[in-house]
């Protein structure tokens, strides 16, 4: 990369591929979940040879015992199968690996044309949702849409690096259940999950918090 590439490849939705061809998230969110950490990120780059990331993370100074995990909301066991989609194929494999460990099913996919194709030939294997916004051939907010007119009431959340406030209010008005920031934690996805499908399968008759 030239010096004027390599000093905007962090910045949020800068590419050097063509309309429809990226994003320009990629980089950023991994600046953001490195720095998240207490961590840095450094960069060399020269044409014609190649380009070389160095990431730098705080060392523990002992090694201590993992404190005991709180237990989600409603003690629950999880099962439920999550449609995943984004057009970043790293965070669609590290999704499915890390949702799995909570114990979900999950179908990734980076074409969101092929997702919603998955959706409409099962539209009941799906308990939820979750959708970038930014994508080539169709936004996030289109997927949704979709999504919900085939099967309304489906829990969609979409993730995106840049939040507006015309964001909130398209997704208030498509029927999105969760509008939320990248670079999010499985922390924020876990509990997401657990808050919609704890009321969802809570007795009428029992108050829900």
């Amino acid at each position: 990369m030239d010096r004027r590439t390599l000093d905007q490849i962090f910045d949020p939705f800068f590419t050097t591929k063509g309309p429809g061809e990226g994003t320009g998230l990629g980089l950023s969110v991994v600046h953001g979940i490195i720095t998240n950490h207490g961590g840095s990120i450094r960069v060399y780059s020269e044409r014609g040879k190649g380009t070389a990331f160095h990431m730098y993370f705080p060392a523990a100074e002992a090694v201590r015992e993992a404190a005991p995990k709180a237990a989600p909301t409603g003690s629950r066991q999880r099962s439920e199968h999550i449609l995943y989609v984004d057009d970043e194929e790293g965070l669609v494999l590290l999704a499915i690996r890390l949702l799995k460990r909570l114990g979900y099913r999950v179908t990734g996919f980076v074409d969101p044309s092929l997702a919603l194709e998955e959706f409409r030939r099962r539209p009941t294997e799906f308990d939820a949702v979750v959708t970038d916004l930014s994508m080539p051939q169709m936004s996030g907010f289109d997927l949704a849409e979709q999504i919900l007119a085939i099967r309304p009431g489906t829990p969609v959340v979409i993730s995106s690096g840049y939040v507006r406030p015309e964001d909130q209010e398209n997704a208030r008005r498509i029927g999105v259940y969760q509008l939320i920031q990248k670079p999010y934690t499985l922390e924020q996805l876990e509990k997401t999950f657990d808050l919609y499908f704890v009321r969802a399968t809570a007795p009428a008759d029992l108050p829900q918090q």
